[in-house]
């Protein structure tokens, strides 16, 4: 009996509860402590991601235009012909007879019948100057036109003095051909009318002509008007004229 109240006392904490409460406790506080900090190894390699932003295929900018090439430069103006001397001109032949007549050109300079006087130098022109050059007239390339005003840059236009002088040029230089048939025309003419008022012959070009033939009688018409020069500023200058020169039968 005695020995049974002994075992009742015996104390609870024995080796074998005392190991279990142990690690009954480890455990608890080993779950504590992963849900406090949780995994060291998982949260390291959460740290260890790196996000990359990943950008959009964009369109190409487009290229910019090459710059355009500067145009080349204009050719250089030619040089005004040197006066002609006073004198004649000479009738050349050719050295082989043309084996066509071409037709005539309604813009070529009319010839002047005092060019070929004998008179003076040899290779001049009866209008030359005494100092001029000797040359052939045919090949010489119209005279420059710096500092002949158009028509309508001018303060006062050049004005016809002689019209009964071109009266009678009409009359005297009316085609007989054209005149006998009836046949009137009109001629447009292009020509530059100096300081002096006398029309350059070398500049006298016909824009258009209802006959050929008026077209040669025009240009020698209007070699012999003389004009009231056009100013500007008060002074006398070149200027271009384009006129018609119509051609019509005595009624």
């Amino acid at each position: 009996m005695f020995n049974k109240l002994d075992r009742r006392k015996r104390s609870f904490w024995s080796p074998w509860s005392i190991g279990l409460a142990i690690a009954l406790h480890a455990g608890l506080g080993l779950a504590a402590w992963k849900a406090g900090f949780g995994d060291p190894t998982k949260k390291k390699n959460e740290e260890l991601v790196d996000y990359v932003e990943v950008e959009e295929n964009k369109p190409k900018e487009p290229e910019p235009p090459k710059p355009e090439e500067p145009p080349p430069p204009p050719p250089p103006e030619p040089e005004a012909p040197p006066p002609v001397v006073k004198g004649f001109q000479e009738l050349v032949p050719p050295e082989q007879p043309p084996t066509e007549i071409k037709a005539p050109d309604p813009n070529q300079t009319a010839v002047n019948a005092n060019d070929f006087s004998g008179v003076g130098k040899a290779g001049g022109v009866a209008n030359g100057v005494d100092n001029g050059v000797a040359q052939n007239t045919e090949a010489r390339t119209a005279p420059a036109d710096e500092g002949t005003y158009e028509l309508s840059a001018v303060e006062e236009q050049p004005e016809l003095t002689n019209r009964g002088e071109v009266a009678r040029q009409m009359s005297r230089n009316y085609p007989p051909l054209l005149r006998d048939a009836g046949v009137a025309g009109t001629v447009t003419i292009r020509m530059r009318v100096n300081e002096d008022g006398r029309v350059d012959a070398e500049s006298i070009s016909v824009e258009n002509s209802t006959h050929e033939a008026f077209g040669d009688a025009a240009k020698r018409v209007v070699e012999r008007m003389r004009f009231r020069p056009a100013k500007v500023g008060g002074r006398s200058v070149k200027v271009w004229v384009t006129l018609p020169v119509t051609f019509q039968l005595e009624t």
